[in-house]
């Protein structure tokens, strides 16, 4: 049966060392994931990236990214505890050894690859320019001069460098920055492109002035030493593919097929 916890606060706390794991014939044998609480998925989940993961009432954490790892977590009977963390919290605390996996719809960029390790790709997403519907904007040079919102440590705030003159406003999460720009106080929002159609959902006076694709792919992070979990977790992945698991919940929280660039990591998506 699966914990599912979601343990609010500060997600920085005393993080165990990264010994924890060890290394030992009685490690492997009781604990052959190597993870920080054998039998238990530590996942660190930000819960402001819908589709990917939100918090449903009482605060459990629900989404894609969230099925996804219920589903790995099953086939590999273990549990999983989900604790409330922001994405840079989450993925300073897998590269201390505080959770085995962030559990967030994370860009995979050279720089994060610099501390943590990525399983393979869960989606290909787009970047989305989040507005309200009052805004004549139409293109990325519309925006100079005017209050253009990001979330810290979010791959997003590269697209910025394409923005010219814009006033970048940082922000800790998303629902932050949705709310400033709902109240008029910020011209617009930089998001991925799943994000900000949950949005469009919620918000009848928002709009996507621009979109424009990525290059990289979204996946989760694990730290960069445990192979061991990074491999079972992308072999079950390999596994929900093949029978269709991955496509059935593609489709709970997506409407439009999977891009061509994720198909390419699995061929089985197209079929």
């Amino acid at each position: 049966m699966r914990l599912r916890v979601l343990a609010a606060g500060a997600v920085l706390a005393a993080a165990l060392p990264l010994t924890a794991c060890g290394g030992g014939a009685s490690d492997a044998a009781d604990n052959p994931l190597h993870l920080v609480q054998p039998g238990t998925i530590s996942a660190a989940v930000s819960t402001d990236q819908p589709p990917f993961a939100s918090a449903a009432k009482g605060g459990t954490p629900k989404g894609y990214i969230v099925d996804l790892t219920d589903e790995v977590a099953k086939r590999l009977h273990v549990k999983v505890q989900y604790k409330a963390s922001t994405v840079p919290g989450a993925l300073q605390g897998v590269t201390t050894g505080q959770y085995d996996l962030a559990a967030s719809g994370l860009g995979v960029t050279p720089e994060r690859e610099r501390s943590v390790a990525f399983t393979k790709a869960l989606y290909w997403s787009t970047t989305a320019v989040l507005t309200r519907k009052s805004s004549s904007a139409k293109g990325l040079g519309d925006f100079k001069g005017r209050k253009v919102g990001v979330v810290t440590g979010a791959v997003q705030e590269r697209f910025l460098d394409k923005m010219p003159g814009v006033v970048a406003t940082k922000f800790q999460n998303q629902n932050a920055a949705v709310s400033q720009l709902l109240s008029g106080n910020l011209d617009a929002f930089v998001v991925g492109g799943p994000d900000a159609d949950a949005y469009l959902k919620q918000y009848d006076s928002l709009k996507v002035a621009v979109s424009a694709p990525v290059d990289h792919p979204t996946a989760m992070a694990t730290g960069r030493d445990n192979t061991a979990f990074r491999t079972a977790v992308d072999k079950q992945l390999a596994a929900m593919v093949a029978d269709g698991t991955f496509l059935k919940i593609y489709r709970r929280w997506f409407t439009e097929p999977p891009r061509p660039e994720l198909v390419k990591v699995w061929p089985a998506l197209g079929k």
